[in-house]
């Protein structure tokens, strides 16, 4: 009997040990690897086919999005938001990448800044494409400016189908050369042991020379996603220092990204055929810089949720990117494109502005 109750007590206790193992063991990994970036770093920028900005250029269009790292396009539903995909089929991958540098490649000649989020450089859930060198081809003669804020060697969620390697940024491109590029590091979530597997989010910033001897700062941003609004309005109120720094020496500014907030005056839900419950509905504040403005359409969603596929009617989707622009910045134009969420959980916005 004493010899049945030890075998018992073996065949249960196993599996706990080696489980407990596993975590002891992804926890010591990810701290040994943790990436910690300085506050402050230049990154490179690949040289652009034409040079800065001349007299004659006074209105610049913009255009950001959100990619999804090529791995959140229609047919996507993701574990995170609720769904039970980690890691998309590479064929519907290719089939998204496809059309992202597509999209971007048809857009080249009208748009002069392409501001874009969650690039992959490396990465287990985008089947290890480098985003970063396609979108380049895709719009070879841009300067190319990459800032990482995803570097963990192994995420080990969730536990049966584990993330794995994840390499992945901010990617801002110009038709112009900037003069200085730098990756600036945001306040983060800092909750033990979750921070060692996740991201830490930071501002690309860049700067170029005007003919008129002012600077035109350009920032993009991915603010913070999965909290209940303190850490994204710590991130907010570390950049809102950083523009009104610039704009206090006669510079402009034009930021743009994902906010993973509502702006100002438009609910969360206004596309909503039902209320998310586990939706953050909150707006970026109407003040957050007065005298500033933000720009965003508030006829076409830019985001959707990835409980499911995507279903047109029936899917939850919400506006959270867009751009904000210093007193000295016109904005002419502003429009969410509708490109069905076919190859991302996102939808590009465009911005053509003149300098007063």
């Amino acid at each position: 009997m004493k010899k049945m109750i030890k075998i018992a007590a073996i065949v249960i206790l196993t599996p706990i040990l080696l489980f407990a193992l596993y975590v002891v063991g992804n926890l010591v990994y990810a701290k040994m690897n943790k990436f910690t970036p300085p506050a402050v770093e230049d990154v490179a920028a690949a040289p652009a086919k034409q040079g800065n900005p001349t007299a004659a250029d006074s209105t610049f269009t913009f255009l950001t999005w959100n990619i999804g790292y090529g791995g959140l396009g229609a047919k996507a539903d993701f574990f995170y938001d609720g769904g039970k995909m980690v890691v998309s089929n590479k064929e519907d991958v290719d089939k998204y990448v496809f059309g992202i540098n597509a999209f971007l490649a048809a857009q080249k000649e009208e748009v002069d800044f392409f501001l874009l989020q969650e690039v992959d450089r490396e990465a287990r859930r985008s089947w290890n494409i480098n985003e970063e060198a396609t979108i380049s081809n895709s719009l070879f003669g841009f300067s190319s400016a990459f800032a990482v804020n995803y570097d963990v060697k192994f995420v080990p969620v969730p536990y049966t189908n584990p993330m794995g390697r994840v390499l992945a940024g901010l990617q801002s491109l110009s038709v112009f050369q900037p003069v200085e590029s730098k990756r600036i590091q945001l306040p983060n979530a800092d909750k033990f042991p979750d921070q060692l597997f996740y991201l830490e989010r930071c501002l690309l910033q860049q700067r170029y020379k005007l003919a008129n001897g002012k600077d035109l700062i350009v920032i993009n941003t991915h603010f913070e996603a999965y909290d209940n609004g303190d850490v994204k309005k710590r991130q907010m109120e570390f950049t809102k220092k950083i523009m009104l720094q610039e704009h206090e020496k006669g510079n402009y500014v034009v930021m743009g990204g994902d906010w993973n907030i509502a702006p100002p005056g438009i609910s969360a839900h206004k596309f909503a055929i039902e209320k998310e419950e586990d939706y953050l509905d909150l707006n970026a504040d109407a003040n957050y810089i007065p005298g500033w403005h933000f720009a965003f359409d508030s006829t076409t969603a830019t985001n959707r949720k990835n409980k499911t596929a995507f279903e047109k009617g029936k899917t939850f989707t919400t506006i959270i990117d867009y751009f904000f622009v210093s007193p000295n910045v016109n904005v002419e134009l502003i429009k969410g494109i509708d490109l069905g969420f076919a190859d991302s959980d996102h939808q590009p916005v465009m911005m053509r502005v003149s300098l007063k």
